[in-house]
């Protein structure tokens, strides 16, 4: 028998100034709820916004780990992957397709406010792992914790479901209907 594991991946969609951080919480791959906040585009809240949605969730108790997709949410709005952690007790998993390109990322970042100050947040983050065809950073876990789980909540392709999910439907919100791959 599979074991079930309950988690949550965020994902966000913007236009504008308009932006929303989608939370799916899955228990494997079965979607068991949602969560929503809006956050700033180039701000600085949505790592706050994500302990908030967590924190007052009825599914708190039972999250073993958190999905991010990147670390980067409405633009420039860059999470701190640790405080995420340490806020919550819940173990962190940052997903992404590519490698980022740090160089590009250090010339475009120019171009909003404090860009020191969420440059230290992308260190801060750590190494990125290459893991079965992804890349991650983690929090309060290790390289086999990341693939287990990623592995038991993934129904198809490489992401897991909550991250696929939330994806979906923050691009809905914004779109008015779903667009693209996460």
């Amino acid at each position: 028998m599979k074991k079930r594991v309950r988690v949550v991946g965020f994902d966000d969609s913007f236009k504008g100034d308009d932006c929303y951080l989608v939370g799916c919480v899955t228990e494997s791959r079965y979607v068991e709820g949602f969560m929503v906040e809006r956050i700033l585009v180039d701000g600085f809240d949505a790592t706050e916004k994500i302990v908030k949605m967590i924190l007052k969730s009825k599914f708190r108790e039972q999250l073993k780990c958190i999905f991010l997709s990147g670390i980067t949410f409405g633009g420039f709005n860059v999470v701190d992957i640790e405080e995420i952690f340490e806020k919550t007790g819940v173990p962190v998993v940052v997903i992404m397709r590519k490698k980022p390109n740090m160089e590009k990322i250090r010339e475009a970042i120019k171009n909003v406010p404090m860009p020191e100050m969420r440059l230290k947040l992308f260190e801060k983050a750590g190494e990125i792992y290459e893991l079965d065809n992804l890349f991650v950073q983690i929090k309060g876990c290790n390289l086999d914790f990341a693939k287990e789980v990623i592995k038991e909540t993934t129904a198809k392709g490489n992401v897991p479901e909550a991250l696929r999910i939330a994806h979906l439907v923050a691009s809905a919100i914004i779109h008015g209907e779903s667009r693209g791959k996460v």
